[in-house]
């Protein structure tokens, strides 16, 4: 594995709970730069609230998350989210604006980027995913595929150095699912560092370095791809692959 100062992330020890339920059971998960990390599992295993903590989304009760080296705490927690990406199920676009407005707000009203600058990043981005006739376009104007990549190319307008993936397909029709993975496997090729929560197992396959299998709140099984998908000893990972890809 890389050298230390390759981490971007660090989980350390990280329980959650709500209430009576406890969602992450001390887990400990280190993402290195340039890693594809996918985290799949049954539902309710803690995928997406992990996620959800590593950039403050959800509050922690009782370990660390380093971000390059540095404690997340409350104090700083505004100012490392700047560097954090998010995609979620559901894309979040605001209704009221064209696709040019959505991305263009928050690099500039948030971080005073230059508005000319930004326009020619959002066009050239919207390019590389296809859509770039869809500038002037509101969301409602948008098939469910577009306006995932409309939110995916929002969340690189403020240049991040790790993008969480929250399950980016699970909303979509089966048709549209392949314009957004084709979108996720361009950044895994420009060397992205992504965090990604998928039930589509044959993606997962192709893109991740490093795959996390999460069951009762536990981290079971965190090993590279090919032993993960060819290669486990853990019959319960094995059952899971089993259901998942034959269905």
């Amino acid at each position: 594995m890389s050298e230390n100062n390759n981490i971007v992330v660090s989980l350390q020890d990280v329980t959650k709970k709500f209430g009576s339920l406890t969602v992450l059971d001390g887990m400990s998960l280190d993402i290195y730069e340039h890693e594809v990390v996918v985290l799949c599992g049954p539902s309710g295993g803690g995928k997406s609230t992990l996620l959800r903590t590593i950039n403050g989304l959800e509050k922690i009760d009782s370990g660390k998350i380093i971000y390059r080296g540095q404690e997340v705490t409350h104090r700083n927690i505004r100012e490392i989210r700047k560097h954090i990406g998010m995609v979620f199920q559901q894309f979040n676009l605001f209704s009221n604006l064209t696709v040019k407005d959505n991305l263009l707000i928050a690099p500039i009203k948030t971080q005073k980027k230059n508005k000319d600058e930004m326009l020619q990043k959002a066009k050239e981005y919207l390019e590389v995913f296809g859509i770039a006739d869809k500038l002037d376009a509101y969301p409602h104007q948008l098939s469910g595929g577009q306006k995932q990549r409309v939110a995916i190319v929002r969340a690189l307008m403020l240049e991040p150095d790790l993008m969480l993936f929250d399950e980016p397909t699970s909303a979509l029709d089966p048709e549209m699912i392949k314009e957004v993975l084709d979108a996720i496997r361009r950044l895994s090729q420009i060397g992205m560092t992504m965090v990604i929560v998928t039930h589509e197992m044959g993606f997962a396959r192709e893109v991740a370095s490093r795959v996390c299998f999460l069951e009762g709140a536990k981290i079971r099984v965190d090993t590279d791809s090919k032993t993960f998908f060819e290669d486990t000893e853990d019959e319960r990972l094995k059952q899971f692959l089993s259901v998942i890809l034959h269905h």
